[in-house]
C-alpha cells in the first residue's frame, strides 16, 4: 500500500547550505590534511625560554653591580690599591674634612712606612656593606685582608657621603 504524497512533503523541497565541519574551517577553504605545527611549538619554546634566560641574567647582574655594597667595596678596593701603590695624595684626596684634619698626608707617609706596605700589596675585601637608612647620610663599611708578600693585614674602613669618603681607616698586622 502506497500512501499519497502531501504538498508539504515533498522531498524534492528547498534545501539549506551544508555548513563547514571544525576541520574544513581550520584547513580554509582549500582543505587538505591537518599540519604538524610541532616544530613551530618547539621552536617558540626555545626562543622565549633563551629570552627568559636572558632577562633574569640581566637581572641578576644588575643587582649585584648595582647594590649598595658593592659601591663601598669598589671604594675600598680603590684605596687599598691607592694605599699600597703609594698614591698618598690620591688616596688622602678620598677622605672625609674631619679625618683630614687627623691624618695628614705625612702621618700616613710614615705610618705606612712602619707597616712597611709596598707595590705588591694586594686587597681582599670579604665584606663590604651599606648602612644607608632614609633621610640619612649614606654610610658603609668594608673589612678583608691585606696580603704583601708573606705578610698579612687586617684592614677595614668606614665610608660616608655621597660620593663616599673615607671617614675612617684602620690597618694592622695579623
Amino acid at each position: 500500500m502506497t500512501f499519497p504524497s502531501l504538498p508539504n512533503q515533498s522531498h524534492a523541497g528547498p534545501s539549506r547550505p551544508r555548513q563547514p565541519t571544525q576541520q574544513e574551517l581550520w584547513n580554509g577553504p582549500g582543505g587538505g590534511a591537518p599540519r604538524d605545527r610541532r616544530w613551530l611549538w618547539i621552536g617558540l619554546g626555545v626562543g622565549g625560554g633563551a629570552v627568559a634566560l636572558a632577562v633574569a641574567a640581566a637581572v641578576v647582574l644588575a643587582l649585584v653591580v648595582f647594590s649598595p655594597g658593592a659601591g663601598v667595596k669598589r671604594a675600598s678596593e680603590q684605596m687599598s690599591e691607592d694605599l699600597a701603590a703609594g698614591r698618598l695624595d690620591a688616596a688622602h684626596a678620598q677622605f672625609t674634612p674631619a679625618l683630614k684634619q687627623n691624618l695628614s698626608v705625612t702621618d700616613l707617609r710614615s705610618r705606612l712606612t712602619e707597616l712597611a706596605l709596598d707595590g705588591s700589596c694586594s686587597a681582599d675585601i670579604q665584606q663590604a656593606e651599606s648602612l644607608a637608612r632614609p633621610g640619612q647620610r649614606p654610610r658603609g663599611t668594608a673589612s678583608g685582608v691585606l696580603v704583601c708578600g708573606s705578610r698579612a693585614f687586617d684592614l677595614s674602613y668606614v665610608w660616608e657621603g655621597d660620593p663616599l669618603l673615607l671617614d675612617g681607616i684602620k690597618i694592622q698586622p695579623r
